[in-house]
């Protein structure tokens, strides 16, 4: 609930144990008037990370927050849309009485609200657990034409990828065939980067960390334009896409 600190809302981050990129980029993102309050979870399991989300959630309720965001990208793993809807369904039973959005539904309606179609999909896992990105954001009505997997061997490793291999990424999938580029993963810790890259490219681009807290500030009301993120970051969220149960083309 609004507190000294957070009169617009109070808005708790669940963020890996092993990720030391996303707490500075989400106060990098902040509105004035939000309080930021994060909470981890391990990822050290990396067939189990839905799991751990869900074991860890409950934690969330000691700052009585008015969202909670889960930041990571369940995605990059083997996952399918019913997986997504259980995994939603787990996390409500954990936290039954506060608003709980996902990264991954925050991409969905992110793209949706661009307009997007045919996706450049970017992600730093390798392409046995990237894959499954591709398969997901297909099965949600997008065509991914182009994809680029930056071969990082566990999810704690992300945080070290060089910058020079993350633009490479971009520039790979940066082709006449694609309207959009999506970047899933948010350890990469480029939300600062998103804009520029998004002049350089000359598209749109949905970083999964950036498109997640815009998601959840906009279910909590709040539609302060952000300063960093990229276009979607200064979008409103339009009434039809606020129910992720009902994005599926």
């Amino acid at each position: 609930m609004p507190d000294r600190f957070g009169p617009r809302g109070v808005l708790a981050l669940m963020i890996p144990q092993q990720n030391s990129n996303m707490h500075p980029e989400y106060e990098m993102m902040r509105p004035d008037g939000v309080s930021n309050q994060v909470y981890r979870f391990d990822i050290s399991g990396q067939d189990r990370v839905s799991e751990a989300m869900v074991e860890a959630i409950p934690q969330a309720r000691g700052c009585w927050p008015d969202m909670v965001l889960c930041s990571n990208s369940v995605e990059m793993r083997n996952w399918s849309v019913d997986q997504q809807v259980a995994y939603r369904a787990a996390l409500k039973t954990a936290l039954p009485d506060t608003p709980i959005v996902t990264a991954g539904d925050a991409c969905v309606a992110a793209l949706h609200c661009v307009g997007a179609k045919h996706l450049g999909l970017v992600s730093p896992m390798s392409e046995a657990h990237s894959e499954s990105a591709r398969n997901y954001y297909t099965a949600h009505g997008f065509e991914v034409p182009e994809t680029a997997w930056l071969q990082v061997k566990t999810s704690d490793k992300i945080i070290d990828v060089p910058l020079d291999e993350i633009n490479a990424a971009f520039n790979k999938v940066n082709t006449e065939e694609v309207d959009t580029i999506l970047h899933v993963g948010g350890a990469l810790g480029i939300a600062d980067m998103v804009d520029d890259l998004e002049v350089r490219l000359g598209k749109q681009v949905i970083s999964s960390t950036a498109t997640g807290y815009w998601y959840a500030l906009r279910m909590m009301g709040v539609d302060t334009p952000l300063t960093i993120g990229g276009h979607i970051t200064r979008q409103l969220l339009p009434t039809d896409l606020r129910d992720p149960t009902k994005l599926i083309s």
